[in-house]
């Protein structure tokens, strides 16, 4: 490794360090009181889903960027795919070390501290318009810090893998199932 390429991991291995940590610090945004009420995290909807692993917030935040990277409302049209509550069930049984970083990584995305200082923009995910939500999201994809773009895949790919490996989805991308022995392929 050259000095040029060990400087430049060192420093985005510095600045992803200091955004973990100053997300620790960060205070709860303000759906967490609105969304998580005496009987513990819930979707925000009155009788919404019992959630295992997600706070009320995280599944709103999860929920939304589920939509903007699967192409499709959470919950919502013909197939009626929930891949945030998906994710709660699936993230619910993982090591706690995984757990934390996930909780980590939605704190951060979600944070209007890390909206101004990264992307210039002056509110938090989940109050943004679903345009404004795709640019965020497209800012963190194409981001040069790594840590952005790593935080970017992890979210991309736990989104699609919940949307698509639900049975309901696989009609739209033509896919029928594992053919059974003696079926023509």
């Amino acid at each position: 490794m050259t000095d040029t390429a060990r400087r430049k991991f060192l420093r985005q291995t510095a600045i992803g360090v200091a955004a973990l940590l100053a997300a620790r610090a960060l205070p709860p945004g303000k759906l967490a009181a609105e969304v998580q009420g005496e009987a513990g995290p819930t979707s925000g909807a009155e009788a919404g889903p019992e959630l295992q692993f997600f706070s009320g917030e995280e599944y709103l935040i999860f929920s939304a960027a589920a939509s903007r990277l699967t192409g499709h409302e959470n919950g919502a049209g013909g197939a009626g795919i929930d891949a945030a509550l998906r994710a709660d069930r699936f993230l619910s049984t993982e090591d706690p070390e995984i757990q934390d970083q996930i909780h980590l990584l939605l704190k951060i995305f979600n944070s209007i501290f890390a909206a101004v200082l990264l992307s210039f923009t002056f509110s938090r995910f989940t109050e943004m318009t679903p345009d404004a939500q795709e640019s965020y999201i497209a800012g963190w994809m194409t981001s040069t810090f790594a840590f952005r773009r790593t935080a970017f895949q992890a979210l991309k790919r736990l989104s699609m893998s919940m949307y698509y490996t639900d049975p309901r989805s696989w009609e739209e991308i033509g896919y029928h199932g594992i053919p059974s022995p003696g079926e023509a392929g």
